[in-house]
């Protein structure tokens, strides 16, 4: 593959699936019967929704586990592991007066369903197609399912003909983010392999971050509406978001070697003497691409919205083993898309630093102080979304990568779901077969797909 290597996804070719049975694992032993508290965090709407991962596993060299059925292991072990994170055998439902969510630890457990299919792995390429028929590898209720009917974790293990089979699991993200996600994933894995203990003890303890007489709403959290969900309030063009369809839609795929990376890097380093991350640098590279791609008026006011982990950010640090949401959207904004596409990249990459660097524990407190003030109860048709806002997720290092349950690591992870959530996301993925590098995703109509290409070339 070439240093800079980009791939358009529009194949036909269907997948067919066979749901042979499902069941509700409950834990291993009883859990608490208990009504637990979810944080602010946990419970605004861009969270009230769910978030779903694919993991794909090759039938790898012969070892222990070849002979045994990943459906077994898999679903024995999940029993095992939601003793220990038993809120997510629970339900989510809503206070008496239907303004926030609680979780209802009844213990009834995760659905788990088996399926099989006679394709091979092949078809499914890097999981960069919105093809419908991939929708079969994940169980799905109905979207007009009121939150109290769905299990918060839902899971899906569908064998292949050629040996291989795709894990997917369905959080409720009021639950966890995507790093508790993946912690949880990981423990299960870990049960999976014949381990007795978990290497990350699982903490709730979202009572943390309830909002703090200490931290009253110190800033003006323009970000957030009273519904408690990012979106622009300059935006003029949130009525052509509705007109978009699945089918209008492309997932552009760029591969960025790390030789590639480095030398974007180095000048804005050199030129901001200051040290830059890879996420820096490939972020403002994407906001810049996809501006352009995307036509955006150069007088029209831009943010990029990515999220950023700030368990840390607390004094003192959230525990190790805290899963709950605990990221908080930084938001690169007051800005044109004109700065963004004819500034020099080194600005654009110091915008995106400043907003990683305003999330401490000030700030993220009031903003907590803030939803609690402004709470109210709205459903996620009630989001409103336009181009001029870029989202953004890196899934990197999140954990979901090293989930191995005896057959070896994935060799893709991805977040589907998200990836079909947010209008026109960008997406940050390790690249399968272990390359050295970035795999970037974009999604955008079809119609700005060349513009897309032509511009990360100019950039890179």
């Amino acid at each position: 593959m070439k240093s800079l290597d980009m791939k358009e996804h529009c194949s036909q070719v269907q997948l067919t699936v066979n749901v042979l049975g499902s069941v509700m694992v409950p834990p291993s032993r009883p859990s608490p019967r208990t009504t637990l508290y979810l944080s602010n965090l946990d419970d605004h709407l861009i969270v009230r929704r769910r978030f779903d991962t694919l993991l794909v596993y090759n039938n790898g060299p012969p070892n222990v586990y070849s002979s045994q059925n990943p459906v077994e292991v898999i679903r024995d072990a999940l029993s095992q592991v939601l003793a220990y994170y038993h809120p997510l055998a629970g339900r989510v439902k809503r206070t008496e007066d239907g303004r926030k969510l609680q979780v209802d630890c009844t213990g009834e457990g995760a659905l788990f369903v088996e399926a099989s299919t006679h394709n091979t792995l092949s078809l499914l390429g890097e999981l960069e197609e919105l093809k419908p028929s991939f929708e079969q590898l994940l169980f799905q209720f109905p979207l007009t399912a009121q939150v109290e009917d769905v299990p918060p974790l839902i899971f899906q293990v569908t064998r292949f003909d050629c040996g291989g089979f795709v894990v997917g699991v369905s959080f409720n993200h009021c639950l966890c983010d995507g790093r508790g996600a993946a912690q949880f994933l990981q423990g299960l894995a870990e049960i999976a392999r014949g381990e007795t203990k978990l290497s990350i003890e699982a903490v709730w303890q979202r009572e943390d971050l309830k909002p703090h007489q200490r931290y009253l709403v110190r800033f003006q959290h323009d970000e957030l509406l009273e519904s408690g969900f990012i979106v622009n309030p300059n935006c003029s063009r949130q009525q052509q978001m509705a007109n978009v369809k699945t089918e209008d839609l492309i997932l552009a795929s760029f591969f960025l070697s790390s030789d590639v990376l480095q030398s974007i890097k180095q000048p804005i380093v050199e030129e901001l003497k200051e040290h830059c991350s890879t996420f820096e640098v490939l972020a403002a590279l994407a906001w810049r691409a996809r501006t352009v791609a995307l036509g955006i008026p150069l007088d029209h006011t831009v943010r990029l919205l990515f999220a950023v982990d700030v368990r840390k950010a607390f004094d003192p640090p959230l525990a190790e083993g805290y899963y709950g949401n605990a990221s908080y959207l930084a938001c690169a904004r007051n800005t044109t898309a004109g700065e963004v596409v004819n500034g020099s990249l080194s600005h654009v990459v110091k915008m995106i630093k400043n907003a990683k660097m305003s999330l401490n524990e000030e700030y993220v407190r009031s903003s907590i102080a803030f939803l609690e003030m402004k709470r109210s109860c709205p459903e996620m048709t009630d989001v409103r979304m336009c181009v001029e806002d870029a989202y953004l997720t890196d899934w990197r290092w999140l954990g979901f990568n090293e989930v191995d349950f005896g057959w070896g690591e994935p060799v893709i992870a991805c977040p589907i779901s998200l990836l079909r959530t947010l209008g026109f996301p960008i997406a940050f993925l390790r690249p399968p077969e272990k390359k050295s590098g970035v795999k970037m995703v974009l999604c955008v109509p079809c119609a700005a797909v060349k513009a897309l290409e032509k511009e990360i070339h100019s950039l890179v």
